[in-house]
């Protein structure tokens, strides 16, 4: 009896302490998503607010919902009327990150993207419990569980997710199935380890590679920006042992500057905005050649200060669309467009090469798969710069090919491609009163609705 009394007491305290009892989800009905509106406002007034974590973020969905966080529950709202739609708290566990990779409605079937609201819990000291949710109803997707180094970034891009942390990372594929671990493992399952001793400061995914910049001690004081395959053992006829634990990089750059960001990444091209010679944003290829490169009206300082390699890991923010990338540095927001060009196709040997160029230096460790044996010529995802605003308090909404960059007095109107639409006496403006907020303001659209996130509050606006 009294054996049996101790297993029910400690059952009892197991249960009590258990994840399955402290976690709590409210689900909602299936809404179908508010249609994108065809022109941009001209005024815009508020209709709903809500508190968030301004540590933890806040996500707005084009599929209808805007999602706040506090220190252990998701929230998501009707984007129109306020009203909550869905719920889920961890009581026991803290609440790390949350983001989303979509660019337009979804669900989390969907396998060009690790779709729907992502959300990261704290356990064991990492920020390891990672799940996604449909975000229409809440209702549970994808579950993964991994070793992510605290005050860290979550990151989207392809069909492809991932976690930056100063001197690890992991990418995920679309169902968060691991598919790469880099830099300093947990108990590595093989010796290889790549990139030991460097700090991470940034990270881009694409679809086939991925590019992060890293400060190495024992190559110098330069920024360096690292390729590597997305899924490396994925790749048809790669050497032999090459896994999610064990693979070469693709490339490594040497960018000559003491500071660099990720701007844009394709499946063939990473464009990084440099602090020297000159501010400069330098495209190379999957080889670490250097494309083009083209100065930029950004301050040196202002990329230096967002790639301190002091402060926690944390990815250059940026809006992606189908089409660009809007990058916000220091108080500049600058464009980045993808291009298609004819090219050769890169070598198909996966067997160390190097490439030096007048402007670079690199190794490059493989090439994409299905590249022809011989030089041929290949439709090439390319990218470059269409224009750079300055007095950016945040990143922008979208709507169309419209751009609309948060100001201090409201919000300017660009065209994706040329920028301001009025060159003559500034972009045209759309006024919105934020009273006593001075800080940061990120932007985004969600059907006729604009969503402003303004620190630990989260404001509507319509037109």
């Amino acid at each position: 009896m009294a054996l049996a009394a101790v297993v029910v007491v400690v059952g009892l305290v197991v249960y009590h302490s258990s994840d399955i009892r402290n976690a709590n989800l409210v689900t909602g009905r299936s809404v179908d998503a508010p249609p994108s509106p065809s022109v941009v406002p001209t005024s815009l007034s508020q209709r709903w607010s809500a508190p968030t974590d301004s540590g933890v973020g806040s996500v707005a969905s084009a599929s209808g919902v805007v999602v706040t966080t506090d220190e252990h529950t998701v929230t998501a709202h009707d984007a129109v009327t306020g009203a909550v739609r869905w719920t889920y708290t961890r009581s026991n566990r803290t609440l790390c990150k949350i983001g989303s990779g979509d660019t337009g409605p979804t669900t989390v079937g969907s396998t060009a993207s690790v779709a729907g609201i992502t959300t990261v819990y704290q356990e064991n000291g990492f920020c390891s419990q990672v799940m996604t949710f449909d975000p229409v109803t809440g209702a549970r997707g994808k579950v993964r569980t991994s070793p992510n180094q605290p005050g860290g970034s979550l990151v989207f891009g392809g069909p492809y997710a991932g976690w930056l942390g100063r001197t690890r990372l992991e990418v995920w594929r679309y169902d968060l199935v691991r598919t790469i671990q880099y830099g300093a493992q947990i108990n590595p399952p093989k010796p290889g380890q790549s990139r030991l001793g460097c700090v991470f400061t940034d990270l881009a995914l694409a679809a086939t590679q991925f590019a992060t910049v890293e400060h190495c001690a024992a190559e110098g004081k330069n920024a360096r920006v690292v390729l590597n395959f997305d899924d490396p053992g994925a790749v048809t006829n790669h050497p032999s042992g090459w896994d999610t634990f064990e693979h070469p990089v693709r490339v490594d750059i040497d960018t000559h500057a003491a500071a660099a960001r990720i701007v844009g990444v394709t499946a063939d091209r990473v464009a990084v905005l440099v602090s020297g010679p000159k501010p400069a944003v330098v495209v190379y290829d999957a080889t670490g050649k250097q494309t083009s490169r083209t100065a930029v009206d950004i301050p040196a300082a202002d990329i230096v200060a967002a790639d301190d390699v002091r402060k926690p890991a944390t990815v250059t923010p940026a809006v992606q669309t189908a089409s660009g990338r809007y990058s916000l540095v220091g108080h500049h927001l600058l464009a980045v467009s993808g291009r298609t060009i004819q090219g050769v196709a890169p070598a198909t040997s996966l067997t160390p090469t190097s490439a030096t160029t007048s402007s670079s230096s690199s190794t490059a460790s493989g090439s994409l798969t299905g590249a022809l044996a011989a030089p041929a010529t290949v439709d090439i995802a390319d990218l470059g710069v269409d224009w750079v605003a300055s007095g950016a308090i945040g990143l922008p909404a979208t709507i169309g090919s419209s751009v609309l960059m948060p100001t201090r007095t409201g919000l300017s109107t660009f065209n994706a491609t040329t920028g301001p639409l009025d060159l003559g006496a500034g972009s045209a403006a759309i006024p919105v009163n934020r009273a006593r907020s001075i800080g940061r303001v990120d932007a985004s659209a969600v059907g006729s609705m604009i969503i402003e996130v303004r620190g630990d509050t989260v404001v509507a606006l319509t037109p």
